[in-house]
């Protein structure tokens, strides 16, 4: 009978095998690597959303196999705009020591049972085993205030918003994609009410899917009407912008009047929606595209019907959305719109977002730059709500700032407000523009802005936004009043709500 012959004995076999075990060695370390890497952020040391499914999952396991109903809190923690213009913006070490920070604020509140994750860029979700309720409360009130104090950075003080959405196991869903699907749901409703905490609860599904069916229906108007037919369902309306020359006791002198161009849209269904409502579907679904050129469009006819009055009316101003400015033809749009009405560019101002503006700055210099060579004005709309760098203000062709009305509804009264508002006037000054006060509603609130130097104004004390008819009568009773505003009286008769 033949033997085999033995390792020992073929030193060949031997150095094969040596080779084989070396390489599964190291196939074995590469695997290692790689599940490292997807398994923990690199930013922030913490576990991304494989190592959550994968836990969440054998949490959910225990707890059924256990009877245990206690449960957990599965919390979603979204960062805000503000964070966007700062990794966008600035270096991409600040961005990243900020998400280190806020993983360290965050993991130094938990206990040892809790656990967190970094799922996305600018998304963290904390499991929370027993906390619910006021249990939950007490944790989320030291986690907010950890959250809102400033990240210092080469000697730059940098607050980041946040909201929160969480959903109870088992209360809210018993398996894993409802729990995050319901958590997602609540963090969204935060987002849109600029931060915050939401809890889950079952109405916030129906809103959910009534927002689902708004933008099915903002489809189905623009597929079926077709650009040239949206004026079947939505509608231009028109708010005064005064621009006045003195104030002489209770009487406001009034050199011209121009107007914001606001978008409405009459549902079949549900009447008229305002922009806060469908905006935001439409930027989701890119129908906002279509929509801001039938916008410009209708904008630059209305533009030449309203100069063929004269003066006092003195342009209109149009709001551009951040995706509308980024998508690189807005200028040629307008370009087109405006020979083919025969308005005046220099009559018609655009306005863009701050937050829109920074979102990449040296872009947005560019697009602006080919509005500005078009012959239009450009406006900074919002200005102080977002995170402006002065280093990049100066960059953009802008001839106007228009400060949010977040900062004028209490002004009379707001200390804090005053001070920002003195300092926005200052810069708007410092650099040479004109200046705009939004949501003015009281003679309080006018006088105390025309004494920090600002004489443009856009709010209630005057009108609401106005139909096409409704405007010119605006324009004619002024001129009809000599150009003047009793500040002292109610609104004069030719002031007619839509």
């Amino acid at each position: 009978m033949k033997q085999e012959r033995t390792s020992e004995e073929d030193p060949g076999a031997m150095s094969e095998l040596e080779r084989l075990r070396e390489e599964n060695e190291r196939f074995a370390r590469r695997v290692e690597q790689l599940e490292r890497r997807i398994s923990l952020q690199p930013q922030t040391g913490l576990p991304t959303h494989f190592r959550l499914e994968v836990e969440l999952e054998d949490l959910i396991a225990r707890h059924k196999e256990s009877g245990d109903r206690s449960g957990f809190s599965l919390l979603i923690l979204q960062l805000g705009d503000t964070y966007t213009t700062i990794r966008k913006t600035l270096k991409t070490s600040m961005s990243e020591w900020i998400l280190y920070q806020i993983g360290a604020r965050i993991t130094g509140l938990l206990r040892k049972e809790d656990l967190v994750f970094h799922t996305r860029e600018s998304e963290f979700v904390l499991v929370l085993p027993g906390l619910k309720g006021e249990a939950l409360a007490r944790f989320l009130r030291p986690l907010l205030a950890r959250l809102a104090e400033p990240h210092i950075f080469s000697g730059l003080n940098i607050s980041i918003d946040t909201a929160i959405g969480a959903a109870y196991w088992p209360e809210h869903g018993n398996e894993r994609s409802a729990i995050l699907h319901h958590a997602d749901i609540a963090v969204g409703v935060s987002v849109e009410g600029a931060g915050g905490f939401t809890l889950f609860k079952p109405a916030l599904l129906s809103k959910a899917v009534e927002r689902v069916e708004l933008q099915n229906a903002i489809i189905k108007s623009i597929e079926s009407n077709g650009l040239e037919r949206l004026g079947e369902q939505f509608f231009l309306l028109f708010q005064p912008k005064i621009l006045a020359s003195a104030l002489e006791g209770n009487l406001l002198r009034i050199d011209c009047v121009e107007a914001e161009v606001l978008l409405r849209w009459r549902h079949p269904e549900k009447g008229v929606l305002s922009p806060d409502v469908f905006i935001p579907l439409a930027e989701e679904t890119g129908l906002i595209l279509p929509l801001g050129k039938w916008l410009m469009y209708q904008s630059a006819r209305k533009l030449a019907t309203f100069h063929a009055r004269g003066r006092p009316f003195a342009g209109l101003s149009i709001n551009l959305s951040a995706r509308q400015f980024h998508s690189g033809d807005a200028a040629e749009i307008l370009a087109l719109a405006l020979t083919r009405s025969g308005g005046d560019a220099a009559e018609l101002t655009v306005e863009i977002t701050e937050t829109g503006l920074f979102e990449d700055p040296a872009a947005a210099a560019r697009l602006l730059a080919r509005l500005r060579d078009l012959g239009v004005r450009i406006s900074m709309d919002d200005f102080g709500t977002g995170y402006s760098s002065l280093s990049h203000l100066h960059r953009f062709p802008l001839h106007e700032l228009k400060i949010d009305r977040q900062f004028i509804e209490d002004l009379p009264t707001n200390k804090h407000d005053q001070i920002i508002v003195r300092s926005l006037i200052a810069i708007a000054r410092g650099m040479g523009l004109s200046l705009v006060a939004e949501g003015v509603e009281t003679p309080e609130a006018l006088r105390m802005l025309w004494g920090m130097g600002c004489s443009s104004f856009q709010g209630f004390l005057f009108a609401p936004p106005l139909t096409e008819e409704g405007f010119l009568a605006f324009v004619d009773g002024l001129e009809a009043a000599g150009m003047t505003w009793d500040l002292s009286k109610p609104r004069p008769p030719f002031v007619q709500e839509p």
